[in-house]
């Protein structure tokens, strides 16, 4: 009869630890649902690229085309369309929007009101960047764009987003400087009616300032990426609940010991 020690035969079993479990119940869903969110923002992002190159690559809208959607009740899609339009800005109310920050630098976006020829609506123009002065009592100063001129620019439609209420109603001393601003807001600003979509001015038109709206701020790639580490993350800390809560560390050497023997 053999004398030798032997090895247990033991196999896997469970030993939970009800804390470690605890915590990794909170955790696991959460992880799980994080990376669902970042493929769903993905999905929303990708949507918007595809709409943004399917638009651009349309010729340019004329006050026809606006027209033809306004009396369809806008219909048709115009979210990020060219467009040129013949009309003349209202410089005299200017609205400032304020908390644009470009290249880490604060400062304001400028938009007025333009009188579109053959449009009973007035269109909501974005002219661009401006920085913003150390002082805030300090607004800027903008060259007005006289007479009647063709503008250039890509129309737009505010997407939603966190809008703080900066507590303004209708404008009576201008210019007014503002948290957020719509085409739909713009009517009770202003007071008149205003085409749903606002016009960003290219760099090269009548009246630009500093102008290059990004379509979206994160690419949908990344939120890819995002999805996958949160995946990753959910999968990591499930192996860690499995072996801080079983024996396969003592297995493991177990195994590792027989090897070497």
């Amino acid at each position: 009869m053999t004398t030798e020690p032997q090895l247990s035969t033991q196999g896997f079993t469970w030993q939970p630890n009800k804390k470690i479990l605890l915590l990794s119940f909170c955790l696991f869903p959460l992880l799980v649902t994080l990376g669902f969110w970042q493929l769903d923002r993905a999905d929303e992002k990708q949507r918007i690229v595809n709409q943004y190159n399917a638009n651009q690559q349309a010729a340019p809208a004329t006050v026809i085309d606006l027209s033809r959607a306004t009396n369809l009740g806008i219909a048709q899609n115009l979210q990020y369309r060219s467009a040129w339009l013949v009309g003349e800005l209202d410089s005299s109310r200017e609205i400032i929007l304020d908390n644009r920050v470009k290249n880490g630098r604060p400062g304001y976006e400028i938009l007025q009101a333009l009188t579109v020829i053959g449009l009973e609506q007035k269109v909501l123009v974005n002219r661009g960047w401006v920085p913003a002065s150390l002082d805030r009592r300090e607004l800027p100063e903008i060259e007005p764009v006289m007479g009647s001129v063709q503008l250039r620019g890509s129309l737009y439609q505010t997407l939603g987003g966190y809008r703080l209420d900066d507590g303004i109603g209708r404008v009576s001393a201008w210019p007014a400087r503002v948290g957020w601003v719509s085409a739909e807001r713009a009517e009770l600003l202003f007071g008149e009616t205003f085409f749903p979509y606002q016009l960003r001015l290219d760099q090269d038109s009548v009246g630009a300032l500093q102008t290059g709206w990004a379509t979206v701020s994160v690419m949908p790639a990344k939120h890819t990426g995002y999805a996958v580490q949160w995946f990753a993350m959910a999968f990591v800390l499930l192996i860690m609940t499995v072996i801080a809560n079983s024996n396969l560390p003592e297995l493991s050497k177990r195994s590792s010991a027989k090897r070497r023997s």
